[in-house]
């Protein structure tokens, strides 16, 4: 406990006492040796320059005993005086010392009145209760400044705390509903005695896919987590995005064609640092949405463009009419628009979510816009410095 105490020191409101204290000493002590110095030169230039000083009055010539005497008593009369003189410099140097260190503890205490409000309203703020603030009241000063910044990373650390509860709960959905099929499959299968070859392989069939919606979920979950912790920082590599959208187009095409879309590709020539592999995984992202919510027979659009400063990859698709409070829902977890929590043949749900995670990643920007006539426009725009 005496170690904890040594290596503290001495509290902020001591410390400032002291610089009052020391500031108010110093001050008067200068002034008194200046006073002090001018007194006691003014005196022995009196005593021992008569003419020095104003005309003195005309006294009548005395023998030299006197004359000494006279010397000798004025003297004598400027040691008093400056004697009396340190004396009462000393004593008023004291009495300021002490009225500096109330003055100046009482001034200390005053203006770390706030600080210690803010102490005691941060150590009651806990996990529990983040909706609580500081809410600190007074002159806009710079206490005040830093009660507002401390509310608003309140703010942040709140906002984070519930998307990360909505994020476990949906999750756990997300999970548990594969596994709950892929149980109930093998459980109806396995009370069957007289199940055969064929209905204990479609059973498995069924099984195995609903181990591969959760494989996926989990893998959506392990790159947004990777994405947003900052393990997987960009490389800043020259990545050719024309290429990138042209060989993710290529790995989405014949999925779409299968559902009767039409596509209508146009890639200009652009390069931005980046991490590639990232980059595909947003590209391929944006690509699977556009196919997965679409409509019957509807289209895909894809460009790339550079213009001055950023790149430019744009997928826009046809699709139902989404207001604008969906739209922008749609890069939060298990979002799909039309409907949550969908089934497996329209993504985890995530996919929206990792493009927004990797365009932070790489200070870029994500605009989502809904068409007039249905279906969604996804920009996303990547500066061309790093």
């Amino acid at each position: 406990m005496s170690s904890k105490r040594a290596r503290r020191g001495l509290s902020v409101r001591w410390r400032l006492t002291l610089t009052y204290t020391t500031a108010a000493v110093a001050t008067a002590a200068v002034l008194l040796i200046g006073v002090y110095s001018l007194v006691s030169t003014e005196h022995v230039a009196f005593v021992s320059e008569p003419g020095s000083g104003p005309d003195p009055p005309v006294y009548p010539e005395l023998p030299n005993p006197e004359e000494e005497a006279i010397r000798d008593s004025a003297s004598a009369a400027v040691e008093e005086t400056l004697d009396d003189l340190r004396l009462f410099s000393g004593l008023g140097l004291l009495l300021m010392t002490g009225v500096s260190v109330a003055v100046g503890w009482a001034f200390a205490g005053r203006a770390l009145r706030p600080v210690h409000t803010i102490t005691s309203r941060a150590r009651q703020i806990s996990a529990a209760s983040l909706d609580e603030r500081l809410r600190i009241q007074g002159p806009h000063d710079e206490l005040r400044e830093m009660a507002e910044t401390f509310d608003s990373l309140l703010d942040r650390i709140q906002s984070a705390f519930e998307s990360e509860r909505r994020l476990v709960a949906t999750m756990s959905h997300e999970l548990r509903t594969p596994l709950a099929n892929q149980r109930a499959a093998l459980d109806v299968a396995l009370a069957d005695p007289s199940a055969d070859a064929d209905t204990l392989r479609q059973a498995g069939e069924v099984a195995l896919g609903q181990t591969g919606r959760a494989q996926r979920t989990v893998d959506a979950l392990l790159t947004l987590a990777r994405v947003q912790a900052g393990v997987d920082s960009p490389r800043l590599d020259p990545v050719a995005l024309d290429q990138v959208t042209r060989a993710a187009v290529e790995a989405a095409r014949d999925q779409g064609e299968l559902l009767g879309l039409s596509w209508e590709v146009s890639l200009d020539p652009a390069t931005a640092p980046g991490d590639a592999e990232l980059l595909a995984r947003a590209v391929g992202n944006l690509l699977q949405n556009a196919v997965f919510h679409n409509a019957p027979d509807g289209w895909v659009r894809v460009r790339v463009l550079a213009t001055v400063g950023s790149a430019i990859i744009e997928v826009a698709n046809s699709g139902p009419v989404l207001d604008a409070a969906t739209v922008n829902d749609l890069t939060l977890p298990f979002r799909r628009g039309t409907g949550d929590r969908t089934s497996s043949a329209r993504g985890t749900g995530l996919g929206l979510t990792i493009v927004r995670a990797v365009a932070e990643h790489h200070h870029a920007e994500l605009r989502l816009t809904a068409l007039e006539a249905g279906g969604l426009q996804a920009r996303l725009t990547l500066p061309l410095t790093a």
